[in-house]
């Protein structure tokens, strides 16, 4: 599934705006990472929610984003199928749950997929930065319910007890008698080992305790549960799980190979994923998701430099006020590719607050990367780690992804 644009007419702050996702120029297949970003208030999450209310319909969301009765928002889509459609909505029912032009699409989110006469094989979802505080305890095994698997795909919510699940049926799975079961399972829990290795430093998926089925993380050399872990890598965890999950449902529902489970296509929205994660795992965080899910369309919001900077083929889009209302314009060119030290100090994040000593190593590293001086460059990055720890740990980000791979 491809979303290619977006056009609103009096939605949040904007008067107007257009976003284009996929050009004439892009590859389908390979799409561009959108990152919106902008300052607080100027309309980021109101570009997703727009998004989630198309593909909703009549089920409403948590909010109304419209400002006047002569609203619109639009979009062109493609199916795996390469069927194209453009969803509208411009009015509103009574109990204020917006009216669209494919109310079959809609269905697939509100109802069993065998209720739609779209073959639903790919997988969309939506992760805002809130986490889950319910228990990660479980009292029995479950097969996941494939048919559903895109009914909550857009309400953000993603549970704890929901990653037990996921993890302890793969486990279960991969000891089948049955030689087709235990492949599927052996697939799925090895992916959920790697998502693991990803979301935690130093740690990994070690077992499943049968006794009190909770899976056992080891990490830095001690084994603890899933619930003593940090905000960040529950965060992680959470989200690439239930993704997997997705991906699994479409396997099964459409019986797709379990070795392309990988590859099935769809779109994932992000909003504000640096709350829970440190610098240098923002750097790394759209890049691990991309390498998991290689076949994804990944529109994000983000304040964070690091994750602005952090991918090679992105679109980055650009809010901000303009009187009474907000803009959008696209600024790939001035951000795209640039390095971290001169985002901070752009119009847009203006972070500079170095001390003159701290700005002068900066300018002396950009200028080492610019005459391939590899040696000045390490020598640098040292003295600015040894002044700033905790905010240079972003260029230790090599050793990092270099032990993720091993």
């Amino acid at each position: 599934m491809r979303i290619y644009n977006l056009t609103l007419e009096k939605i949040g702050p904007f008067k107007e705006a257009y976003l284009e996702f996929i050009g004439n120029e892009d590859n389908v297949s390979n799409p561009p990472v959108i990152i919106i970003t902008g300052e607080n208030g100027m309309g980021k999450s109101i570009i997703i929610d727009a998004i989630r209310t198309l593909f909703y319909g009549t089920h409403k969301i948590e909010r109304d984003i419209t400002y006047a009765e002569d609203f619109l928002i639009k979009s062109e889509i493609s199916l795996p199928d390469n069927t194209k459609m453009t969803i509208i909505t411009k009015e509103k029912s009574q109990d204020g749950s917006f009216r669209t032009n494919s109310h079959e699409f809609n269905r697939l989110f509100s109802s069993p997929i065998l209720l739609s006469s779209i073959k639903d094989n790919f997988v969309v979802d939506y992760w805002t930065s809130k986490l889950s505080n319910d228990t990660f305890t479980i009292k029995n095994i479950e097969s996941p319910e494939t048919n559903n698997y895109l009914n909550d795909a857009l309400t953000g919510i993603h549970k704890n007890i929901d990653v037990t699940k996921t993890i302890t049926f793969f486990d279960y799975l991969k000891d089948s008698q049955d030689e087709k079961e235990r492949k599927i399972g052996k697939k799925m829990y090895d992916l959920v080992k790697k998502i693991i290795d990803i979301s935690i430093k130093d740690g990994n998926l070690s077992y499943i305790s049968r006794t009190d089925l909770k899976p056992i993380i080891d990490f830095q050399g001690r084994k603890i549960s899933l619930d003593k872990l940090s905000s960040g890598n529950l965060y992680l965890i959470q989200r690439l799980t239930h993704l997997l999950k997705q991906m699994y449902s479409v396997c099964d529902i459409h019986n797709i190979p379990i070795d392309d489970v990988q590859k099935i296509p769809g779109l994932l929205l992000i909003d504000e994923a640096e709350n829970h994660l440190h610098p240098q795992w923002q750097k790394v965080f759209i890049k691990n998701v991309i390498r998991l899910f290689p076949n994804l369309q990944i529109i994000v919001t983000t304040h964070s430099p690091f994750i602005v900077s952090s991918v090679e083929n992105s679109r980055i889009y650009v809010c901000s006020s303009h009187g009474d209302h907000s803009v959008v314009k696209e600024e790939t060119d001035f951000y795209a590719n640039t390095p971290i030290e001169e985002i901070l100090i752009s119009p847009l994040f203006n972070t500079n607050s170095f001390n003159i000593e701290i700005s002068q190593l900066l300018s002396q590293r950009k200028e080492a990367i610019q005459t391939n001086n590899e040696t000045l460059k390490k020598d640098i990055e040292e003295q600015l780690l040894e002044r700033n720890p905790e905010y240079f740990n972003y260029l230790t980000i090599d050793k990092i992804i270099e032990n993720i791979n091993r």
